[in-house]
């Protein structure tokens, strides 16, 4: 589905927004890898995970709670290779139709996220505060002319500064040094950068300032405890470094149809500098 014109929209359906043809975060973080993994990851949509299915769960509990008690079902505790259990999970199916299914274990994880979300002063602040939830963003990167797209899980204030803010969840403790280890892995700080982009070429500030960008982490074994960290300018730099490389090589690639690989011939490897430092070796 060709994505809409350049702009801003709310109420968009999930399901819809997936469909628009355009740059987005999931496919630029491949060219750190290769143009080809990048490509391959354009061409082949991956499939909702269970983990992704109740982290699209917790959005709509926490951004969208009347979506929320609309559109989730917990599903009953039944013996399907039973008669009467079979009937049972049928009519449940039945009812269940383009509904979101939670296991009673997975409600217990999010209503325990809810409520500690709930006590967490900050985090209410952003979610019931001044703000708006899940909103679609197209707009044409200035440098490449290519059409991106970013979904933003709340544009909030808090305290006078505007915030992009993220929601996560992790199956580990949200401590700081994993969640920084996280924000590596994910390539979380040039997703934050794509989704600044995005709004500074459709709603740019008064020179000078910039949108602060915040990512509530929840956990999502107990206690289902819940934290929230603000990026650091030195990581949304380095992110916006990393996404115009990204995009500029989306475009030659575009451009010439050629999506190279892996380097020919052999490299070197070895211990990372990490392990070098184990064994006294500077």
């Amino acid at each position: 589905m060709q994505a809409p014109e350049p702009g801003i929209y709310p109420n968009v359906p999930f399901e819809t927004y997936t469909r628009w043809v355009a740059c987005n975060h999931s496919i630029i973080k491949n060219f750190s890898l290769t143009a080809a993994h990048a490509r391959h990851r354009m061409l082949n949509q991956e499939e909702s995970t269970k983990f992704q299915d109740l982290g699209h769960a917790l959005h709509q509990a926490l951004l969208e709670p009347a979506l929320f008690e609309k559109n989730v079902l917990v599903a009953p505790d039944v013996d399907r290779r039973m008669k009467v259990g079979k009937a049972e999970w049928a009519a449940f199916e039945e009812r269940a139709k383009g509904r979101t299914i939670i296991t009673e274990p997975e409600m217990e994880c999010l209503e325990g996220i809810r409520k500690n979300a709930a006590a967490h002063e900050t985090i209410n602040l952003i979610l019931n505060g001044p703000g708006v939830s899940e909103l679609s963003i197209v707009w044409i990167d200035p440098a490449t002319g290519l059409t991106c797209k970013a979904r933003l899980d709340r544009l909030a204030e808090l305290n006078g500064y505007p915030f992009i803010v993220d929601l996560k969840t992790t199956h580990k403790p949200a401590s700081t040094d994993s969640w920084q280890t996280a924000i590596m892995q994910y390539k979380l700080h040039e997703q934050a950068a794509h989704y600044q982009n995005g709004l500074e070429v459709l709603r740019p500030l008064q020179e000078g300032f910039k949108r602060k960008y915040a990512w509530i982490v929840a956990e999502t074994e107990p206690p289902y405890s819940v934290r929230i960290f603000e990026a650091d300018e030195l990581s949304l730099d380095i992110g916006r470094d990393q996404v115009a490389k990204h995009l500029a090589q989306f475009r030659e690639c575009l451009d010439a149809g050629v999506w190279p690989s892996w380097p020919q011939g052999m490299d070197l490897a070895g211990l990372p500098a990490w392990a070098l430092s184990r064994y006294n070796v500077e």
